[in-house]
């Protein structure tokens, strides 16, 4: 017996006697001949090394033939008509020379096959049979499926069976099993004439005796290639056991080999019959602990198929669920263990969906499948022992699985997740698949009678409440966050379920203890808003658990935060719509929702989405198990048992402190004079700001955020600068008490709690290259919406459109579309469908265009959609998807397979031009949502008006003598931070629909984020914005890992360092409209790349500050030197004729425009007004301090002065004035502009060369600022280790890297500058600061061929690599540094 020690597991073994006869042993992998079919098992060496050579012959040949061509080549491959009849001729007779060459071949393999089987007979001597068995295979290893036939294949098996199962010969036997594995392999269908012939059963004994190593990996080879196409027979033979036995002593690409055998058989694993593969579980369970990921991958697959086939039987569950599987599968889901497959595997699937979205979506599936495999399918293992198994339950609950579960949970990110409950490979997304796991462990017998062993496992939770408490601390509080943060319908179903299900297995006392840390009251109440009945069913189930197990403790809140206003709108809902809390108004008990799914992408009812049983998506049960008189009743039976028996609560539901805002807000409403408006504001708020806590449902119900946007929004704008006014530091009223920044946050806790803006993630489609017909023909890589375009019933002026069902291309906006439509359906210029193809109008080729903005004024058609008119700004998806979400509440593969009918009438009306204060169509007028973003607009505009309002104010006050002094006019600048007004559940929301597959223009994402970033950015993060803005503006999708998806093109500009401004001018010129990345290379230098190109922005930033140019106020025209503004640059007034100047500032915007594009950080000073006039905001005499200090206050001073002459003069007064001791006629004002009296300003129109700037418009004038010129930071020591790379002799505690970190702290601002400036090539960091630098910025040591303290610094400023010698000091390190950033500037050469 051929004896072998076991090594590491995963690992190649080693043997302990000497090694067979290079001869004897079996081919390798690699040198196994090559596979006709796919294989599922290849070495990690071996697949990356082939996909990388692949790929290289790919470039190499594409390169080839597309550069390698002549133009000789290129005449005679469109060779003239002359020609045509000789290559045809040509062709031919290659056909016949290859047809010819195959028959000889063909005759020439029968006769070797003939000779061989001669050969192989038994009166042959072994000597001769070894020849004709390497003949044999030398022959199967060059042959094709074309040159054997069945009838050669039918001899050589049982000649070749027989030969395998040789008494004494080794050699004999490999080669015999080696050629029954090229047999399989150029002909599959010899796999059968094998199994006829028994010999699966002799390859299974030659394995299991194990006499000769290199004879059972032949055999693990011939095995596995018989397995793909008679798995069943393999399995009656006893393969998987047989390949399994001995599994420790092969290598690693072995085991993967005998693994794949057993995938082979598991998935086809009969439905009936007996039970062999069972034996192969502890081997399995034993595998899983092994380091290589795609050895237990295949592990992880067969385990799961096996669950699968003995999921009906309690008694093979819980032996599935011994021998250690549970604990194994639970350690590699472990989010926490060194070991998890979770971390590998989902980084590698991060990455590879990374690069292949930017090739195609049509391989996303291959990324899901990937992850699917390897977390779902785990869980998905553990879901059904679950669900059989007492055995497995218990021993989950032993494990302490929530807290494995509780870290899955944690970090779900909607971005991955799948929003409808599409199966991938017979399994539900990760999400699903664990709330699946949890339903089964934590069973209601009344609620859940479809559970298997539902009794059995409450029996088991009632004894153990020590095991529901750990579960609902573990998992409580992540599950309500994961339902409050917007997740689709299906999710929030399963997560409610949980919640139900841990409040019920508690008693009265563990639930106090749960929800100490939650407001579960306004919880529910958001739950209530969803209008699903089963939703309100599971809110009701919820609601009625904690009042009878707390009665005292929660009637209170659940009144305080509108869950009975919702129950009640459940009873009797005409009751409650006079109630401005209309998110329950709507709730609508119907059924019919589970009825609207039907054709081939079914959604299936809420009642069976967690089902393990795959029997649950028959049309059968389909039908909603939920009655509707249910869910009423059980309302019903909530309000009379616990609230109309309760003295406490009133008829109407309502708080005291509700009764008393809402008639506070009735008398806002009546207020005609400021006063008295005045007087009830305050009132409200000293409610609002007292010592009771206002719930989200009391201050929207209360009608306030309505009678103030009634009040402001029906007068001038003297209403709105008074109630700013109000919230500001200002001479009469102070600040704590109308507290702005307490007043948003209330306003921003309503939002969260009754917005409900979908995010919408298409991953329910195929992704796949379409056709669009509408508005143009062209190919797309995203799919198309099928639409069919009907006339309006009763419209005469107009035709019927005789085209079929058109493919759309969702992106297409509506003034293309009837561009489209208009020659074919007007009466006058009606045509056939046949000439629809000369109307190709809309998009580019290339890329999804954005809506439209420059609407015709001349609106030929309105277009409908069920019934409702069509907002012309949305494009054709987003209308489908609203109405989509409207009947669905989902999104599903519907809106793509089904027909969407669009009608269409002549419009009657010009387009009506849309008004700046309007959000949008995506929020509805009247609405508290609404009201609460018009309120959160005009509290933002206060905000950043304040010193204009403050200023204004005090200079009323002057003017009324309540201030005497000019100097006290001066008001302050200090107002709340921005950050403030930052909604964080719309920007995460935002988030995740910008990271969606079809985000790759803003009309492939719901109409809210373009509506709500349009009228309210400052809703979202700066992070955000600079996401969208690149989105919208520069096209740069944003991919899962952060990354861009679909990198720009790049191309490098040659330019000379003696004429920056010339060469950018050219640059500019060139390439200022192309979508590529520029590079810059400076003449007669090395350096290339992103170091010369930051530092080239910054010598033309340099280059527009110079003396001379005549473009900024306070230019003297000096000669040598930089302007230095301590306010920043802000333009000269310009006279019309002088163009040379507006060149300059034309050249300065291409500039401006292409380094945001490109990313690049510029290094010139804008002044904040200058700022607020690119975004185009009106400038007043309030905004003159920004960029010249002196000359604004002296105007403010003049302002305050003659508000108070025409307040004397309104009361019949006159009086001297005096400004500063001096009378108003000896400073002999001219009324001119000051220091420029003979000229005026001037505005010239946009031009709009790399994007259009009103995309800017959703940063503040601070914000534009960094994304021009990049951070200014402060460092520490801390950031700086974590931020820095030390690598080639470094580390952190290195003493040079101690001294270095030292000095850079040491260093003054400009110092800083230089530094940043000598490493990057640009003098500031990028957004984000240090931690964006991207490659992140590494410190080396550098290797000195003399005395070390006499080499300076060096570096690479496209990768941010410092060679930094390792100095004697850390003065000397200094001395050296200053000397190279200050001195080793303006060139690039090899250091």
């Amino acid at each position: 017996m051929f004896v072998v020690l076991m090594g590491n597991r995963g690992h190649k073994r080693s043997e302990t006697v000497d090694e067979l006869p290079a001869d004897k042993r079996t081919c390798s992998s690699l040198e196994f001949r090559p596979s006709s079919s796919m294989s599922p098992v290849e070495t990690p060496s071996t697949s990356t090394n082939q996909t990388h050579d692949h790929d290289h012959e790919m470039e190499t040949s594409s390169s080839a033939s597309g550069s390698g061509r002549t133009d000789e080549d290129k005449d005679s491959a469109y060779g003239s008509c002359d020609s045509e009849e000789t290559g045809d001729a040509d062709q031919r007779r290659q056909r016949h020379a290859i047809l010819d060459y195959q028959r000889q071949r063909l005759s020439a393999d029968q006769a070797k096959f003939k000779r061989v089987l001669s050969n192989l007979s038994e009166e042959t001597e072994e000597s001769a049979q070894q020849e004709a068995l390497r003949e044999l295979c030398e022959i199967l290893s060059f042959c094709t499926d074309s040159s054997l036939s069945s009838l050669i294949a039918d001899s050589l098996s049982p000649i070749l069976i027989k030969l395998a199962s040789h008494e004494s010969n080794p050699e004999i036997m490999l080669l015999s099993i080696r050629a029954l594995t090229y047999l399989c392999d150029i002909h599959p269908q010899s796999s059968a004439l094998i199994i006829r012939h028994d010999g699966v059963t002799a390859l299974c004994k030659r394995l299991l005796a194990f006499e000769y190593e290199d004879v059972a990996e032949q055999c693990l080879q011939a095995l596995e290639k018989i397995s793909r196409e008679q798995p069943l027979a393999c399995l009656q033979s006893g393969a998987i056991m047989a390949v399994l036995t001995f599994i420790d002593f092969f290598s690693t690409s072995l085991q993967r080999v005998a693994l794949s055998t057993v995938v082979n058989i598991c998935v086809k694993l009969p439905s009936e019959g007996s039970s062999p593969f069972m034996d192969a579980v502890p081997v399995l369970c034993k595998l899983l602990q092994y380091e290589d990921n795609q050895l237990v991958e295949h592990v992880a697959t067969c385990l799961i198929k096996i669950a699968e086939r003995v999921q009906e039987s309690s008694e093979m569950l819980d032996e599935l669920s011994k021998h250690g599987l549970i604990h194994q599968v639970a350690h590699l889901i472990d989010l926490n263990s060194h070991t998890t497959l979770s971390h590998s595997v989902h980084t590698v699937c991060i990455c590879i969906s990374s690069f292949l979205l930017a090739i195609s979506f049509s391989f996303q599936s291959f990324f899901e499948e990937l992850l699917c495999i390897s977390m779902q399918g785990l869980i998905g293992l553990l879901v059904k022992l679950a669900s059989g198994s007492m055995v497995a339950v218990k021993t989950l609950f032993d494990l302490n699985i929530s807290s494995i579960l509780k870290e899955i949970l944690s970090i779900y990110d909607l971005s991955h997740g799948v929003p409808s409950p599409r199966t991938i490979d017979g399994h539900y997304n990760q999400m699903h698949e664990v709330l699946k796991l949890l339903i089964q462990l934590l069973p209601v017998v009344s609620r859940n009678q479809e559970v298997p062993l539902a009794a059995e496992k409450e029996a088991f939770l009632v004894t153990h409440p020590d095991l529901v408490e750990k579960f609902g601390n573990d998992l409580l509080p992540v599950l309500i966050q994961v339902v409050d943060s917007g997740v689709d319908l299906y999710i929030c179903y399963g997560c409610l379920s949980v919640v139900d299900k841990l409040l019920y297995y508690s008693n009265s006392d563990m639930l106090l203890d749960l929800l100490k840390s939650t407001n579960i009251s306004r919880f529910l109440a958001g739950v209530f808003t969803r209008k699903d009945i089963h939703v309100l069913m599971l809110a009701l189930n919820i609601s009625d658990t904690i009042l009878q197990k707390n009665t005292d403790v929660f009637m209170g809140p659940f009144v305080k935060e509108g869950v009975l206003f919702a129950i009640d709108a459940l009873i009797d809902p005409e009751k409650c719509s006079q109630f401005m809390f209309s998110m329950f108004n709507d709730i609508q008990l119907s059924n019919t929702s589970s009825k609207k799914y039907a054709g081939k992408d079914v959604i299936r009812c809420l009642c069976f989405s967690f089902d393990v049983n795959k029997t649950s998506s028959s049309s059968e049960s389909r039908k909603c198990k939920l009655e509707l008189e249910c869910v009423r009743t059980l309302a019903k039976h909530i309000r009379t048992k616990y609230f109309d028996t309760n003295s406490s609560t009133s008829e109407t539901g309502m708080t005291p402190i509700l009764e008393k805002l809402k008639s506070l807000s009735s008398e806002l409403s009546s207020m005609m004079t400021q006063e008295g408006y005045d007087h009830v504001l305050h009132q409200i708020m000293s409610i609002l700001n007292g010592r009771d806590v206002i719930s989200t449902f009391e201050f929207v119900e209360s009608g306030i955020t309505d009678s103030l946007v009634s009040y402001l929004s029906n007068g001038d704008c003297s209403r709105v600068e008074a109630f700013g006014r109000l919230f500001l530091s200002c001479t009469n009223q102070p600040l704590d008490y109308f507290s702005l920044s307490g007043f948003i946050s209330k306003l921003q806790s309503a939002l969260s709690s009754v917005e409900d803006f979908p995010v919408v993630l298409n991953n329910s489609f195929k992704h796949r290259n379409s056709y669009a017909t509408v508005p143009r023909r062209h190919s797309t890589t995203y799919p198309c919406l099928r639409v069919l375009f009907v006339k309006e019933e009763g419209e005469s002026t107009l035709t019927e459109y005789t085209g079929d069902v058109q493919t759309v291309d969702p992106f297409s906006d509506f003034e293309a579309i009837e561009t489209f439509l208009w020659p074919k359906v007007c009466l006058n210029n009606a045509q056939s469908p046949s000439d629809k193809s000369q109307h190709d109008v809309g998009q580019s080729q290339t890329s999804p265009q954005k809506p439209t903005e420059d609407a015709s004024s001349s609106q030929k058609l309105s277009f409908y959609l069920e019934g409702k008119e069509i907002d012309r700004g949305l494009t054709i998806y987003q209308a489908v998807l609203s109405q989509h979400i409207s009947e669905f509440d989902t999104v599903n593969g519907l809106l793509w397979n089904q027909l969407h009918k669009i009608t269409f009438k002549k419009s009657l009306t010009l387009e009506k031009s849309s008004s700046p204060s309007e959000i949008g169509s995506s929020v509805e007028k009247s609405t508290p949502c609404h009201n609460l973003l018009f309120l959160l607009r005009i509290l933002e505009s206060v905000n950043e008006c304040r010193f204009h309002l403050m200023t204004r104010e005090r200079i009323e006050a002057f003017s009324e003598g309540k201030i005497g002094n000019l100097d006290d006019v001066k008001a302050t600048n200090e107002g709340i931070l921005v950050n403030e007004f930052v909604n964080t559940r719309l920007t995460e929301k935002l988030e995740q629909q910008m990271r969606d597959p079809l985000a790759i223009c803003t009309g492939g994402m719901p109409s809210w984020c373009t509506q709500l970033m349009t009228s309210c950015p400052f809703l979202f993060s700066f992070e955000a914005r600079w996401k969208y803005f690149k989105l919208v503006a520069l096209g740069k999708h944003q991919g899962q890992n952060g990354q861009n998806d679909s990198p720009m093109p790049r191309k490098k500009f040659l330019v000379y360092r003696n004429q920056i401004l010339e060469s950018a001018s050219k640059m500019m010129d060139l390439h200022a409209n192309q979508k590529v990345v520029l590079e810059v290379k400076y003449d007669e230098e090395v350096g290339t790349g992103l170091g010369p190109t930051l530092e080239f922005f910054t010598l033309v930033s340099n280059e527009f500050q110079k003396p001379g140019m005549g473009m900024w106020r306070g230019d003297n025209s000096g000669i040598g030197i930089v302007n230095s503004v301590p306010f920043g640059l802000f333009p000269s007034p310009l006279r019309n004729s002088i163009t040379d100047v507006n060149k300059k500032f034309v050249l300065l915007g291409q500039v401006v425009a292409k380094a945001l594009h490109d990313g690049r950080v510029l290094d010139i000073p804008f002044s904040k007004a200058f700022y607020k006039l690119i975004l185009g905001k009106e400038l007043t005499v309030y905004d003159i301090q920004s960029f010249d200090a002196g000359l604004g206050k002296t105007l403010i001073e003049f302002q305050a002065l003659v508000e108070r002459k025409k307040n004397l003069e309104k009361f019949g007064k006159n009086s001297e004035f005096e400004f500063r001791g001096s009378k108003i006629q000896d400073l002999h004002l001219d009324f001119t502009l000051p220091g420029y009296p003979d000229y005026i300003l001037a505005s010239g129109p946009d031009k709009e060369m790399v994007f259009p700037i009103k995309n800017l418009k959703i940063f503040t004038d601070e914000e534009l600022e960094r994304l021009l010129c990049g951070e200014s930071e402060t460092w520490n020591s801390n950031q700086l280790s974590d931020l820095i790379k030390f690598d080639h002799g470094y580390t952190a505690s290195s003493p040079p890297i101690i001294h270095f970190l030292e000095v850079i702290q040491e260093f003054d601002y400009e110092q800083q500058k230089a530094f940043v400036k000598f490493v990057t090539g640009a003098p500031r960091l990028p957004i984000g600061g240090l931690a964006s630098l991207n490659p992140k910025l590494t410190i080396v040591r550098k290797l000195c061929d003399k005395v070390v303290d006499a080499d300076l610094p060096s570096v690479m400023t496209c990768a941010n690599y410092l060679k930094l010698p390792p100095y004697s000091s850390k003065e000397m390190m200094k001395e050296k540094l200053l000397y190279a950033i200050t001195e080793g500037q303006g060139s690039f050469h090899l250091s």
